[in-house]
């Protein structure tokens, strides 16, 4: 080794983006910091997730998933048991580089919450309430070349109404769209109930993506097969 070269070389280091935000704030950010604590918790979460669901309740899947680099899953969204159930549903490739978009208003503002929503939902932080919010994922999904993606078309488990501004963004990135169509997760743990009841039957159907770029007919399909 050029022990004077090395001596004279100038090292640059810069914080990462998380540094010196809030603990939920940062767990909720997109792209995700590169912690090695976080990515093992990760994923040993959607383990769990996994043995968590087909531990308690038998499930039937319908369909698979295709082999599209940039997948964007939508799914119908009726109980708290739904992303849980819809990770377990996944193959271990999909399940373990998933990323779930779960409202910041609600899952990111206490860190308790955010710390489970990370771990065991593989979610990051989407600010419903930031009209700024969509052009902000616009770049994301731009910028990004390939992986997978989760979120609610109707936006919370107590509304069918479909949020089209991002959907209309990732039809303009050139991102498949994947309609999943949840049966039985209401049964298992309806919003009124405090805890899960087990046993119960869970059903997936995994449609053909959508390839194209024309909203109304994506709409139509989705609203077809989710609905």
């Amino acid at each position: 080794i050029d022990l004077e070269r090395f001596l004279m070389t100038e090292f640059n280091y810069a914080p990462t983006e998380d540094f010196n935000k809030p603990f939920a704030e940062s767990l909720g950010m997109y792209p995700r910091a590169h912690d090695f604590t976080f990515n093992i918790l990760r994923w040993l979460g959607a383990w769990l997730c996994f043995l968590f669901i087909r531990l308690q309740y038998m499930v039937s899947i319908e369909g698979k998933i295709p082999n599209d680099k940039k997948l964007v899953i939508v799914a119908n969204h009726q109980s708290h048991l739904d992303t849980w159930a819809l990770i377990a549903a996944l193959p271990y490739k999909v399940r373990s580089k998933l990323t779930v978009l779960a409202a910041a208003d609600y899952f990111f503002t206490q860190d308790d919450r955010a710390f489970l929503a990370t771990i065991f939902c593989q979610a990051v932080a989407f600010d419903r309430l930031n009209p700024m919010e969509l052009r902000n994922w616009h770049k994301i999904f731009k910028e990004t070349k390939q992986g997978y993606f989760l979120f609610y078309p109707s936006g919370s488990r107590s509304s069918d109404d479909f949020q089209t501004g991002l959907l209309k963004i990732l039809l303009k990135n050139d991102w498949s769209i994947l309609g999943v169509k949840i049966n039985g997760t209401k049964e298992a743990w309806a919003i009124e109930n405090k805890y899960w009841r087990p046993f119960k039957k869970l059903k997936f159907k995994f449609y053909e993506p959508y390839r194209g770029n024309d909203i109304d007919a994506l709409l139509s399909k989705l609203k077809e097969e989710l609905l």
